[in-house]
């Protein structure tokens, strides 16, 4: 498996070739490789203790005290450095005296094949021992992060072309842990960047070049020149170098904390030392807050998750290493985190988290990536190894009405019952999405829509549909809210599953469609998507009833894009077909929604007549970090682009899935990352509109 992160080595040679040699080798093995030659043993206690390599190769040597004295210096620091020696020939008995003297193993550049396996193994060997030591120290870690807070505030610099760095400042230097004077020009940026995090940032790169990147943050793991990983947030800028197009990428000091000794120490009491994550009592605190918020949209969860029986991974790799293993899922779940979610441990192996999602569905779509990648992952420690697998429970928040306690505890007995059936899986509580849907009293419900109807307490949320690959326009995805009577918001997850029970879908269609054919009529906007439900599918009056409301507003029905989700098409598909031909007959746009839920997609496309089809917001949840759902998203845009339609990406949450999705060839984007408008409409003859305009975080 290749390793992007770079090697740091130290050359013991008169002969400039041998460095070379040993450069060749690493990066044919997949590792950047940064050889430092130096002429003899006399100068290698200085490079050792200056450069802090992965490994050191001595050459030109057949004299045990020379690789005595190397291997000692090579011990002397904290983490031992492997010795390599390397002979004209290999035999048992060099090799025995090679490790006797205290080298790791005897190599020659005979057989280059046993030193690259050799070289990688002792690589991998040191980086863990580095790992280690910082793991077991948490006195010295917990001063190294303090001293890192404390760094004076200079902004971080590296310029860009076509992926290589052609400058950088001091602060970049610092910041990657690199000593002053090292010359990193010619090193591929991606160097820097852990493998997951690559198609981000390249995609971020590609996106500031066409001058699509506008003040938007991109959260990358980096990796220092020993290979530590640590979360850096890049500005990035187009600038020029040398006269040429260059792409700057930017780390602005944090100057809004407080960083005074006294407010280090109670932020760092507020979090898990192993994890990093918010302790049991300050998650409870934070979570409580974010639940009296009202949501922008969507819902929110508490997914309760717990390692499945940790005792085996103990017996793997022993008692010490536990930390370690438990650091490490925690990176995995942290690489599924958006901005809005909160995360905590509540101990042991039990992690806790609340999720802000479009639907149930993208919930649940989190979960099953995160299982199925803890599943797919190795956990190592030292030279030992071991394998997880997690369980999940799932309890979806119902506003602030609900206790976090209790629902946390639904949470946990889901888990639970996960755990029960053999782990690795996920389970939902009895008292979350459908099943809770299903058992609200449609005879509250139903009184409320039709009064809701009747009093004209519906309202239209206007979502901006952002360009990406393409240009678009003051081009919105409607949304419908419901407003109860006091005057409070009521989300479609709430009401419309009702709906759809009692027959109720179809005049809540009419009112929409009619409210935004108003809006058109008085507004600038070039093009609405607009969702019809399934009874409006199967509504044969539809098409009349739009005639007569084309006459009475006089628009352009190209500025309306009618759109009908994948699975009610796949289960109507001659209705949908039908309808979209009669729709773009009057004029009118069409499109698929949720495309990719089914496994009929292609089926879809080439039986209904369309212009664009919107990417299911599931595939997005984690889409940075998920090559497999990368690679459907490339699969159905090209699919989609063979047959002259265009792309949306529903429900983009944050700026490294929108930098991935340049990579992919996705047309637009929407969704809370961004910047979005509320419009209301009264009613649907005429249109007071007031605007509020929300910079969601990314």
């Amino acid at each position: 498996m290749k390793n992007s992160t770079g090697v740091s080595v130290v050359v013991v040679s008169s002969k400039d070739d041998h460095s070379e040699s040993v450069n060749t080798v690493l990066r044919d093995a997949g590792h950047a490789a940064h050889c430092k030659r130096i002429p003899d043993t006399g100068e290698l206690a200085a490079a050792v203790a200056r450069g802090n390599p992965d490994l050191v190769v001595l050459f030109d040597t057949a004299d045990d005290q020379a690789i005595e004295r190397s291997a000692h210096i090579c011990k002397s620091g904290s983490v031992d450095i492997p010795l390599l020696v390397v002979g004209s020939g290999v035999d048992e008995n060099g090799i025995s005296a090679a490790l006797t003297a205290g080298a790791r193993d005897l190599v020659s550049l005979d057989n280059i094949e046993r030193f690259r396996a050799v070289a990688i193994r002792e690589i991998r060997s040191c980086r863990l021992e580095k790992s280690l030591e910082r793991v077991m120290n948490s006195a010295n870690q917990f001063k190294h992060e303090l001293n890192s807070l404390k760094q004076v505030s200079v902004e971080a610099i590296a310029d860009v072309q076509e992926g290589i760095i052609v400058n950088t400042n001091p602060a970049w230097l610092e910041l990657f842990g690199y000593p002053e004077n090292t010359d990193l020009m010619g090193q591929p940026v991606m160097d820097l960047c852990s493998q997951n995090d690559q198609p981000a940032l390249k995609g971020g790169i590609v996106a500031c070049q066409r001058g699509k990147w506008h003040d938007d943050t991109l959260k990358i793991t980096a990796v220092s020149s020993e290979g530590k990983e640590f979360m850096v947030e890049f500005c990035l800028e187009n600038v020029e170098h040398d006269g040429e197009p260059a792409v700057r990428m930017l780390v602005k000091p944090n100057t809004n904390e407080s960083k005074t000794p006294v407010a280090l120490l109670e932020k760092s009491l507020q979090r898990d030392q192993v994890t990093g994550f918010y302790n049991r009592q300050h998650f409870a605190e934070i979570a409580e807050q974010r639940n009296g918020e009202t949501p922008w949209g969507g819902v929110r969860a508490i997914a309760y998750v717990r390692i499945d029986r940790f005792s085996r991974a103990t017996n793997d790799i022993g008692i010490v290493g536990t930390d370690t293993i438990i650091a490490q899922f925690a990176k995995l779940l942290r690489d599924y985190m958006q901005p809005t979610d909160v995360y905590g441990r509540f101990g042991g192996t039990m992690f806790a988290v609340m999720l802000e999602r479009g639907n149930m569905d993208d919930v649940e779509a989190w979960a099953i990536m995160f299982i199925k990648n803890v599943a797919d992952a190795v956990f190592e420690y030292e030279k030992r190894s071991t394998v997880l697998t997690c369980s999940i429970g799932i309890c979806e928040l119902d506003g602030a009405e609900d206790s976090l306690q209790n629902v946390l505890g639904d949470a946990e007995r889901a888990c639970r019952a996960a755990r029960q059936k053999g782990g690795n899986q996920l389970e939902f509580s009895e008292s979350s999405g459908a099943a809770k849907q299903l058992r609200q009293d449609d005879n509250i419900w139903v009184p409320r829509i039709r009064g809701a109807l009747m009093d004209n307490r519906f309202r239209l949320q206007h979502q901006p549909v952002a360009g990406l690959n393409d240009e678009i326009a003051e081009a919105y995805d409607i949304l419908v809210r419901m407003l109860d009577e006091e005057g409070n918001t009521i989300l479609p997850v709430e009401f419309m599953p009702v709906a759809e029970r009692t027959g109720l879908t179809k005049n809540i269609d009419r009112w929409v469609v009619g409210a935004s054919l108003s809006f058109c009529q008085t507004n600038r906007a070039e093009l609405l998507f607009v969702r019809l439900s399934r009874d409006s599918v199967l509504d044969e009056s539809l098409t009349g009833w739009l005639k007569s409301q084309l006459d009475r507003v006089k628009i352009s029905p190209r500025r309306v894009c009618f759109e009908v989700d994948e699975e009610v098409a796949v289960q109507h598909l001659l209705q949908t077909q039908q309808l979209s031909e009669s729709l773009r007959k009057m004029g009118f746009r069409f499109a698929i929604e949720h495309f990719g839920k089914t496994c009929d997609s292609m089926q879809v496309l080439s039986h209904i007549k369309m212009e664009f089809v919107k990417i299911d917001g599931s595939l997005m949840q984690g889409l940075h970090k998920n090559a497999e759902a990368q690679t459907t998203v490339k699969t159905l845009a090209k699919m989609a682009r063979e047959a002259g339609v265009e792309t949306v990406a529903e429900r983009v949450q944050d700026a490294n899935t929108m930098a991935v999705l340049w990579q992919l060839g996705v047309s637009y984007i929407q969704g809370n990352y961004v910047q979005t408008s509320e419009i209301v409409i009264e009613d649907t003859s005429q249109s007071t509109v007031t605007t509020r305009a929300l910079q969601l975080q990314a």
